[in-house]
């Protein structure tokens, strides 16, 4: 393989001739070695084992602090992000851990902590406020409607944060991570400088600086700077690998239950909801039943997705009364506006919709693969919904709404764009669907719906 000189490579090639330039200027090889000294300075270090004592020594101080940094920057930043209060609360802390001086962390500390134990404090100090601000607006920076998808198929908070929360700021995260690791780094040295434990780089540091061995502190100095370096490809390393999520087939899960035993039913009474002072829902009186489809055809504005959202339990009503027949009723819902998740598959956001994704059953797998050929999707199966074309994307959470067996499916304009012969298939799915599970069906659209013949259709107007 032919070696490709890369602009790091000029870089270091330049720092190099440069200390060499500087070292046969200043003649002083122990005040200030050349690059040669230097590098025979290193191989000496290397063949002694104590080298690598003090080195493994000062990385697990480092691991150890960034670890517990970590972990309670992660469990901080999910509270914060779900409680404005406990958000507020914890601000002024990290504003003081981060505005603290690290020699003011450093000497205070000296007066508490144990010198083996100073630098993982000083490393969990630094770390901490980074991590945690960089862990928050990557949560904060989460696509909210995304989030609300997800609780409408009654994901519970783990599965959010694994498959939405953490995928989205992931990129925010291992940056914090990389800056966090750059200033804990330097500050576990500093640490081990004052603190003077019995191992760790910067206890080797301080005593070549006491015996004025210029050529081993510079040496330790570049050995702490490589070593900087390597955790930092680390992390861009990572940064640069997705973890791809795989669908798992097991025999274990219990087969697809199928809710058509129970009459099932929506009662909304004197039902209101306003945004900002304007009413948008009035006074809606609706009984909705598994009797019939019920074809929400209003105007634009009048209050469709208003009145689903608030179904789905995404809205709170301002007032009135909405009462389902099931006490925990399950709810399936085809978005207008897609709310597919960037990063998985169109297979994959399908089969989010089920209880254990991304594990599934075979007769689950099954269905996966009978709505991706309904909805021609069958050479898209693989493909992130980026790479979707706006009426694919839309098919795809009609899919996912039609693979979870339910109480209730709300449709909001589901058929939209679509041209005829595919909407006359996709109905029929549809049909197949109701028949199967016998769910109450709210549908808003602005065409005509024809097709459909295991219900009446009762056209609802607000």
């Amino acid at each position: 393989m032919k070696f490709k000189p890369t602009p790091a490579f000029y870089s270091i090639l330049l720092l190099l001739i440069l200390w060499q330039a500087l070292a046969m200027l200043i003649g002083y090889p122990d005040l200030f070695p050349s690059v040669t000294g230097l590098l025979k300075t290193i191989v000496t270090m290397l063949a002694d084992p104590a080298f690598y004592v003090s080195l493994v020594i000062t990385i697990l101080r480092g691991l150890t602090g960034f670890a517990l940094a970590l972990v309670l920057a992660g469990v901080l930043a999910a509270i914060a992000l779900h409680h404005p209060f406990w958000k507020s609360f914890f601000h002024p802390w990290v504003v003081v851990m981060r505005s603290v001086p690290v020699i003011s962390i450093v000497l205070i500390a000296l007066l508490w902590l144990s010198p083996p134990g100073l630098p993982v404090f000083i490393a969990f100090f630094t770390m901490f406020p980074i991590l945690y601000q960089n862990m928050l607006s990557g949560l904060e920076h989460t696509d909210g409607k995304l989030v609300e998808m997800a609780k409408v198929f009654n994901k519970n908070s783990l599965q959010r944060l694994r498959y939405i929360y953490f995928p989205s700021a992931r990129t925010l995260m291992l940056a914090g991570v990389a800056t966090a690791m750059g200033f804990g780094w330097r500050a576990v040295i500093i640490g081990e400088v004052l603190a003077g434990p019995v191992h760790g780089i910067g206890t080797s540091m301080k005593k070549a600086q006491a015996f004025i061995d210029m050529k081993t502190l510079l040496a330790w100095t570049v050995i702490a700077i490589v070593v900087s370096f390597i955790f930092d490809f680390l992390v861009k390393l990572l940064a640069q690998r997705s973890r791809k999520l795989r669908l798992s087939v097991t025999k274990k899960l219990a087969k697809t239950v199928i809710l058509n035993i129970d009459r099932k039913e929506i009662s909304i009474n004197s039902l209101n909801k306003s945004f900002n002072d304007v009413p948008v829902l009035q006074n809606l009186n609706l009984s909705l039943s598994n009797d019939h489809i019920h074809l929400l055809k209003t105007a634009s504005g009048s209050g469709k997705t208003t009145l689903m959202n608030i179904i789905a339990g995404i809205l709170q009503k301002d007032s009135g009364t909405l009462v389902f027949s099931q006490s925990e009723p399950v709810i399936s819902y085809a978005f207008q506006d897609k709310r597919l998740i960037p990063w998985l598959t169109v297979e994959q956001n399908i089969a989010f919709a089920l209880p254990h994704f991304p594990q599934v059953n075979q007769e689950e797998k099954n269905r996966i693969g009978e709505l991706i050929h309904a909805m021609e999707l069958d050479n898209q199966q693989d493909k992130l919904p980026d790479a979707l074309s706006g009426g694919e994307q839309q098919r795809t959470t009609l899919a996912r709404a039609l693979a979870l067996p339910c109480h209730v499916l709300l449709l909001d304009e589901p058929l939209t764009g679509l041209g005829q012969d595919l909407k006359i298939k996709i109905i029929g799915e549809i049909d197949r669907f109701t028949r199967d599970n016998k769910p109450v069906i709210v549908w808003a659209t602005h065409e005509e719906v024809e097709g459909l013949n295991a219900m009446k259709y009762q056209q609802t107007k607000q």
